[in-house]
């Protein structure tokens, strides 16, 4: 019934056509480079089975059927040059490539009964017109703020832009802005990016949200806490770049030597933002952890009592739903897109706000034991609500309405 075309990397429209195939509802599979049963055979190779780049890209299979999946190599080949030209054009050509070799795929499986074509936003391009011409329902993933917001809440620091701001989004915003305009509806996976699309007025066809919660994959990993330890113990997790609010997470641990912190960071830092915050990370209370495998970063949040994660622009951050089933304390922005309710999860402080961030980590230090019980009952709340079964019945649920409304 249902084509998913997940585009590149480890992209959560894996799990989406994992538990529709779970439940009869994948006609197939589209991605980028993928470990079918040949390439499984090369990276099991002794010399290159312990290469981090080869794991990552084993760790992209996902349960479903291997005649139902079809990568598009020479696509995501063209991506990865241009990133490492740093090209955008490149990068751009490499999406429009994913989408005109998506073609064939969409056209055999719509003769075969497929009525809706899920795609990633800026994988759809020429793929899309073929589903429509066939008569096809076309729903528009699309994972992050609107494409005119994205740039201009990082320049803000989190707050939403003005109508001067939201004029050029350049090529390629605009290459993902095309995909989503041609969409029957679209898919959002928080709140948060919804109401980026209001603030756009984007009111061409229905928005519908779906938050993702936490996959098997890590679930599968997540160990018992670690015992409660004398050490007030942070983590941040995830791409430490201007968009995560990093510039304001190290202005607020600076606003906090009175208290004996120690706060991990699980994630790849360039060199030259290490050597430009060198104070920060030659901290001795500062533990850098680099790129962690997903067994690692479950026992790292396992370790912390607080996950701090004060980005400015999200679509829903997976890493938060994976503290919160770790059993942490969530100190986070609402630009995370994340459940977290202030108080009730953690806090929610505004984005931007170094001292707001500061003033929340002080109060997490010493109201330790409710930190441990809102931890407690958040492990038991994801657990039970935002589990990746829970995201399968919601996504059955709309494809089911939306082919009756069609």
């Amino acid at each position: 019934m249902v084509i998913i075309s997940n585009g590149f990397s480890k992209f959560y429209l894996s799990v989406a056509a994992s538990e529709a195939e779970r439940r009869q509802l994948l006609s197939s599979f589209l991605t980028g480079a993928y470990p079918t049963p040949f390439i499984r055979r090369i990276l099991s190779l002794r010399y290159i089975r312990d290469n981090a780049k080869a794991n990552r890209l084993a760790a992209r299979r996902d349960k479903i059927p291997e005649g139902l999946v079809h990568p598009l190599f020479a696509s995501e080949a063209l991506h990865v040059l241009g990133a490492l030209c740093r090209s955008r054009a490149a990068e751009v050509e490499s999406l429009r490539f994913y989408g005109r070799l998506a073609c064939r795929h969409v056209e055999r499986a719509a003769a075969e009964g497929a009525r809706i074509y899920h795609y990633r936003a800026g994988f759809g391009g020429k793929s899309v017109e073929v589903a429509r011409k066939h008569g096809m329902f076309t729903l528009c993933d699309h994972s992050i703020a609107h494409p005119s917001t994205v740039e201009a809440l990082v320049k803000n620091m989190g707050r939403m832009p003005s109508p001067e701001e939201m004029v050029n989004v350049g090529p390629f915003w605009g290459h993902i802005l095309r995909d989503i305009e041609q969409a029957d509806a679209v898919l959002v996976n928080s709140r948060f990016v919804k109401d980026t699309f209001k603030h756009c007025g984007y009111d061409r066809v229905p928005i519908h949200t779906i938050y993702l919660g936490i996959d098997d994959a890590f679930l599968a990993n997540v160990p018992a806490r670690e015992t409660a330890s004398d050490e007030f113990r942070l983590l941040f997790a995830g791409a430490f770049e201007k968009r995560k609010g990093v510039e304001i997470l190290m202005d607020a641990m600076g606003r906090l030597d009175n208290l004996p912190w120690r706060l991990e960071v699980a994630a790849q830092v360039s060199p030259a933002l290490i050597k430009r915050s060198r104070s920060f990370f030659s901290d001795p209370r500062v533990n850098y952890l680099g790129y962690l495998t997903l067994r690692d970063l479950a026992l790292a949040m396992t370790r912390a009592d607080v996950f701090v994660f004060p980005s400015f622009s999200e679509g829903s951050a997976r890493v938060v739903f994976d503290a919160l089933a770790c059993g942490c304390y969530v100190i986070t922005t609402p630009n995370s897109g994340s459940i977290v309710a202030d108080g009730i999860h953690g806090a929610v402080v505004p984005p931007g706000d170094s001292a707001s961030l500061a003033e929340a980590i002080e109060y997490a230090y010493q109201h330790r034991d409710r930190v441990s019980e809102i931890g407690r009952n958040n492990a038991q709340f994801v657990k039970t609500k935002y589990r990746q079964c829970d995201y399968g019945d919601q996504l059955s649920s709309l494809y089911k309405g939306l082919l009756g409304q069609s």
